[in-house]
């Protein structure tokens, strides 16, 4: 069985089109190494583009991108 996006996953995820990795930062998450993807452009605040890949928005499924976008 294959679930479609639903419109909200559409609108986040389409936020990242178009974009490229300048680079990759590493951060402690819980012990555990996370990259964190720096894109280009900049968010709504003006500060660069980020994603991460997260468990899922609230920690407890499949992945998720999250993104400062």
């Amino acid at each position: 069985m294959s679930a479609k996006p639903t419109p909200i996953e559409r609108e986040h995820y389409g936020k990242l089109v178009g974009r490229n990795i300048l680079a990759i930062h590493w951060q402690d998450f819980e012990g555990q190494s996370l990259p964190i993807l720096i894109l280009s452009g900049k968010d709504t605040k003006g500060s660069p583009v980020t994603a991460a890949v997260m468990c899922d928005p609230e920690g407890n499924g499949p992945g998720h991108l999250e993104h400062s976008l």
